[in-house]
């Protein structure tokens, strides 16, 4: 740099920091990159008769670069400690450049990882790019096995199988470097990779990762369980089991990640049925049969999931579903694995048929703070600020009962966007937030009767004690409510759905719900696609915001072909999962042109109906993963509809 520039900045320092004396750093400290460390004594800073006692400053001024100057005042009070204040291009003003005895910064966040679903960083609320999916995938392979080696050989089996090409050493040292830089950028205790052997060695740090997290909130509620704390054991197990967003390693398609797949789905199922467990024995019927419905999907041959199915629908009284759902894992076992259902569920079969009670249930209602609490929103929820703002508002407003609908063509995230604001707005209902849906699977209504009985016992009330004529469960219902401040969302709201009986009448209480289409006399939040940038923010969070700025245009056109809508954007992503070595480019192409995979099994994020095969390329679990579970219920009669993509 020219030295009259140099004389420039020092007076500049000079100014901004009276009764202090700026070095004069040498010439070779105006270099491009990043600065150079100078020993503290550089330049000859020195101590003046002004300034405090045992007090020198000195300024380090940064080269130029892609993001403008930088500069640092350093600043060592008397006991020896070093502070420094980093001063931008917007507070070098007149007024506003930081005082020497400014405090020091306060320490960063330790990093979270998480690897139960797509693997994923954070340092503090900002999420942190890890790069492709192969280069994920190696740090999920060390996460795993931290504070333990990974020979080289066995990162390279576990990325490539078989398959592995001549240069994979090369590429495993090229991505270890890659991470070293990332985890080095880090602080609050980041973890750090080092060679050991003819291997690597990643040591945690301080950093938390969501595996260690599921098992020890497992083990807790294991525990409660077994000293028969039922309310303790609900909340451990629900916690464990809300860190997973998706399906685990979906970034290589190996046997070693098949084998942890299954491994880490297997505590998972474990995880459900043991809370199901808990929720049949403190008369939860109707959260236990949401969330066992899911987890068949998944695991539709683990015959005690159905097991505790038919238990809890026979006892929210629904004892003809109960006998189907049986008739439906007896017909599944045989054609699948030709066996016959075992003894449990033969002994509740007869239980059912006798009408003996087919389960404990405790009469006690449960805590106010996990009254019918909704299921969690979704983890990559983006987005969608200003209609948070106007739910937020509208359904807290002290105007009596708040009745108001979400609508929207499907796909939009309708669900996702309502227990967001479910979530958001706990403090505003501190006597519970309760969730139904008003559809059946097959599209159908489903009768006020049933849906009020599962609205009840969520609230406290024995299956046993509730009435069996519609017009006595409403009263019950509006008895119950009565002097609560209760937020219900009603979800999948059916052409011929009556949500009129389920409305409480208290002033506190207010009523969102959710369907496609507006209804009469109800204020109305019309939902469409999301903006660009949160449509890419979407799909970057599950395939890797590296991926996609390699290929930026064809990552636009890809929101555009999915009309930004949430639903299609996770199924596009789950097809980019499910084989990393397609492009972006490809995808879209294929979207675009309709080739491989169907628009509506698409456009709803979820794989074909039963019996079909699964479209080319795609991995159902995957994509039934990918895809917010809610919304891959709803609509089931979107495949009756004529569907087609926009060509973009």
């Amino acid at each position: 740099m020219f030295p009259r520039f140099q004389r420039l900045q020092w007076r500049r320092l000079s100014k901004a920091c009276p009764g202090a004396v700026i070095s004069r750093f040498p010439s070779p400290v105006f270099r491009r990159g990043r600065p150079r460390r100078w020993p503290e004594n550089a330049g000859g800073a020195r101590r003046t008769p002004g300034s405090a006692a045992g007090t020198a400053v000195s300024g380090q001024i940064a080269a130029p670069g892609p993001r403008g100057w930088r500069k640092r005042v350093v600043k060592r009070t008397a006991s020896g400690a070093v502070d420094s204040v980093r001063v931008t291009p917007e507070n070098t003003s007149p007024g506003r450049w930081p005082a020497p005895d400014a405090p020091a910064a306060t320490a960063a966040p330790a990093p979270r990882f998480s690897l139960l679903g797509p693997v994923r960083a954070w340092s503090g609320t900002a999420e942190i790019d890890l790069g492709s999916p192969q280069q994920r995938a190696l740090l999920a392979i060390l996460l795993l096995r931290r504070d333990q080696p990974v020979p080289c050989e066995h990162a390279v089996r576990a990325l490539w199988g078989d398959t592995a090409p001549r240069s994979a050493d090369t590429t495993v040292r090229t991505y270890v470097y890659r991470l070293r830089r990332l985890l080095g950028d880090l602080a609050g205790g980041a973890p750090e990779i080092r060679k050991q052997g003819g291997g690597y060695l990643l040591t945690a740090g301080g950093a938390t990762l969501d595996t260690e997290l599921f098992r020890d909130l497992l083990a807790r509620g294991r525990e409660a369980r077994d000293r028969s704390d039922r309310g303790a054991a609900l909340g451990h197990l629900r916690d464990a089991l809300a860190l997973w967003r998706g399906t685990p390693f979906g970034e290589a398609d190996t046997p070693y990640f098949t084998a942890e797949r299954e491994r880490w789905e297997q505590l998972r199922s474990a995880a459900t049925e043991e809370l199901a467990a808990v929720q049949i024995g403190l008369g939860r019927y109707a959260e236990a049969v949401a969330m066992l419905e899911t987890a068949l999907a998944g695991r539709p041959l683990w015959e005690k999931l159905w097991e505790l199915r038919i238990r809890a629908l026979a006892g929210l009284g629904r004892r003809a579903d109960a006998l189907a759902a049986y008739q439906d894992a007896r017909r599944l076992l045989h054609t699948e694995l030709g066996l016959e259902p075992g003894p449990g569920l033969r002994e509740l079969h007869r239980g059912i048929l006798a009408l003996e009670p087919p389960a404990p249930a405790a009469p006690a209602v449960p805590p106010a703070d996990h009254v019918g609490e909704p299921p969690r929103p979704p983890a990559d929820f983006v987005g969608r600020t200003a209609e948070l703002a106007a739910l937020a508002e509208r359904l807290t407003s002290p105007d009596g009962m708040v009745v108001m609908s979400l609508t929207g063509p499907a796909g939009t995230g309708k669900t996702a966007l309502a227990l967001r604001a479910a979530h958001d707005l706990r403090s505003h209902f501190p006597d519970g937030r309760l969730y139904a849906r008003l559809g059946a699977p097959d599209g159908t209504p489903r009768p006020p009767e049933d849906v009020l009985a599962e609205l009840l016992t969520a609230l406290g009330v024995p299956a046993a004690g509730l009435p069996a004529p519609a017009a006595e469960r409403a009263a019950l219902w509006r008895r119950t409510t009565d002097g609560r401040r209760l937020l219900l969302v009603l979800d999948d709201v059916v052409p011929g759905a009556r949500p009129d009986p389920l409305l409480p009448v208290s002033p506190g209480c207010a009523v969102l719900l959710v369907g496609r289409r507006p209804l009469d006399g109800v204020p109305a939040t019309a939902l469409d696609g999301l903006t660009l940038a949160d449509a890419l923010q979407l799909l970057g969070a599950v395939v890797g915001h590296e991926r996609l700025r390699h290929e930026a245009e064809p990552s636009a056109r890809l929101v555009s072909t999915c009309e930004y809508r949430p639903g299609p954007l996770r199924a596009a992503a789950a097809r980019l999962l499910a084989d990393p070595r397609r492009s972006v480019r490809e995808v879209e192409r294929e979207l675009r042109t309709g080739a491989g995979t169907g628009p509506v099994e698409l456009r709803l994020g979820r794989p074909p109906a039963r019996g079909g095969h699964p479209p080319h390329g795609v991995c159902p679990r995957a994509v039934a993963a990918g895809a917010h579970a809610a919304d891959a219920r709803r609509d089931s009669d979107a495949g009756r509809m004529s569907v087609q993509w926009r060509s973009t």
